[in-house]
């Protein structure tokens, strides 16, 4: 069998982590705000995993996607050397 290449960037270790660092922050936000709307006995429902856990795994899941911004070209007019 012959595997099709996907045209979908593939993150290195490095763009893996900040990756996974913003969306943990992101989900960290969106639990805190809804414990505060949440009744004390519903928050034994809500997802007890750590937040990098439920990032990691959406992730590798495929349900995240990101796009890799270009370079930023730097300006003429300066020289540091």
């Amino acid at each position: 069998m012959e595997e099709k290449e996907t045209k979908e960037p593939k993150l290195n270790d490095y763009e893996a982590v900040i990756v996974t660092a913003k969306l943990a922050r992101k989900i960290n936000g969106l639990r805190l705000a809804a414990k505060e709307q949440l009744a004390p006995e519903e928050l034994a429902a809500m997802d007890q995993r750590k937040v990098t856990t439920i990032a990691l795994e959406e992730l590798k899941s495929g349900k995240i996607r990101f796009e890799r911004r270009k370079p930023v070209e730097e300006e003429e007019g300066y020289d540091l050397t």
